[in-house]
């Protein structure tokens, strides 16, 4: 299996950092960019966040942006999930950063998704005679995705395997039980594709997928069945190089996903160099 650079922890990393200066240090270097896209940030301090009447911990960063019209899209970091990975990933100054950035990239093209579908609904009379808003225009390209990829075995496997990697649930093996983390953790059939598309545009950008960037923490507080690749870290990239070698067969398995991922990275491309992901 291929090292990649963000895989190797170098032997300077030896000085016990301060998360909170490394958190603020990779907002900062986000901010070029989200200038440049018109994405707003905002730090969220909540420990506990109430969905459906139950009380629920906060993901790291959330891409929020307004309902229907798709307007407004700002990512919220929420500070002590954040500083929680700290601990997890052994107080490892490299591991902690890469961490960090890749997630923050992660909301990034989330955010790009969201408006690279607004200006095509926003800009065309035949999307807003069929659509009543952006977001149902969102919604219904990420169903037609879903739908292309189901149709082989192939393109059922790529969408599971993506599914394990961002769910972090080894028993998503078909597509109905898919369907049922969708609902239970985002309320709505569909949602693991634009999980699918970050995953792909992170690729193809080189870069680790945000699922990559955690690292041994994957080991630390879950248990997985592992077989011959002896802990959770190695079988997960075993798993993000599947999805890098399904790349190339993409444009056979779903049309309307590549469309989408052109129509992303075009978009980036406008805003390079801000969005490079680097060591710097």
């Amino acid at each position: 299996m291929t090292t990649l650079p963000w895989q190797a922890t170098p032997d300077s990393d030896v000085a016990v950092a301060c998360p909170r200066d490394i958190l603020v240090e990779e907002i900062r270097r986000s901010k070029p960019c989200l200038d440049a896209l018109g994405v707003g940030f905002s730090i969220s301090r909540i420990k506990v966040r109430t969905r459906d009447g139950k009380p629920k911990r906060p993901p790291y960063f959330a891409c929020c942006y307004n309902v229907g019209n798709l307007g407004n899209v700002n990512i919220v970091a929420f500070y002590y999930p954040l500083l929680a990975d700290w601990d997890l990933l052994q107080r490892e100054t490299y591991s902690y950063r890469w961490r960090i950035r890749s997630a923050i990239r992660e909301e990034m093209i989330h955010a790009v998704q969201v408006i690279t579908v607004k200006k095509r609904y926003d800009q065309s009379p035949r999307l807003r005679a069929r659509f009543k808003n952006a977001e149902s225009c969102y919604e219904s390209l990420l169903g037609k995705i879903i739908e292309e990829l189901a149709t082989s075995e192939e393109g059922q496997q790529l969408v599971l395997t993506a599914a394990k990697l961002y769910y972090e649930d080894w028993t998503i093996n078909s597509m109905e039980k898919l369907r049922i983390a969708d609902r239970r953790y985002h309320g709505r059939d569909g949602y693991l594709v634009s999980e699918l598309i970050r995953q792909l545009v992170q690729i193809r950008f080189g870069e680790p997928t945000t699922e990559e960037a955690k690292g041994k923490a994957w080991d630390r507080n879950r248990v997985f069945y592992v077989g011959d690749f002896g802990t959770t870290e190695n079988l997960l990239r075993s798993m993000a190089e599947t999805l890098r070698q399904a790349v190339p067969k993409l444009a056979r398995l779903s049309p309307t996903l590549i469309e989408a991922l052109a129509e992303i990275e075009e978009t980036i491309q406008t805003i390079k160099p801000t969005f490079q992901f680097s060591e710097s």
